[in-house]
């Protein structure tokens, strides 16, 4: 009977061992599954990350291109002003010479 006792005890352990065995295998598949999975999650994060670097190089360029842009036109702006201002002068200028003309080409006649 004791040996009986013994040698069941034996064998019951050798079944939980064995279940324990299974689970933790089946624990391990799990595992791996998983680690799989965020080892994908991260090359998709690492391509979206990529992907955001990159668009912020366009924004940036974009930008710089809008800084350009408002630097050409602020002198083109400068430049009709010049224009507008030198247009003044002339029509000032041309509304005195007229009439100062006249005066000298009639006094050479007579």
């Amino acid at each position: 009977m004791y040996n009986t006792s013994i040698s069941s005890q034996i064998n019951q352990c050798e079944q939980i061992i064995a279940q324990m065995m299974r689970q933790t295998q089946q624990a391990s598949q799990m595992y791996q599954q998983l680690m799989q999975q965020e080892q994908q999650n991260a090359s998709r994060l690492e391509e979206l990350a990529q992907r955001e670097r990159q668009a912020v190089q366009i924004i940036q360029t974009a930008l710089q291109g809008h800084q350009t842009a408002m630097q050409q036109m602020q002198h083109v702006t400068q430049l009709c002003q010049q224009m507008e201002q030198s247009m003044q002068s002339v029509s000032n200028l041309s509304y005195v010479q007229p009439s100062h003309a006249a005066t000298s080409y009639t006094n050479r006649a007579y």
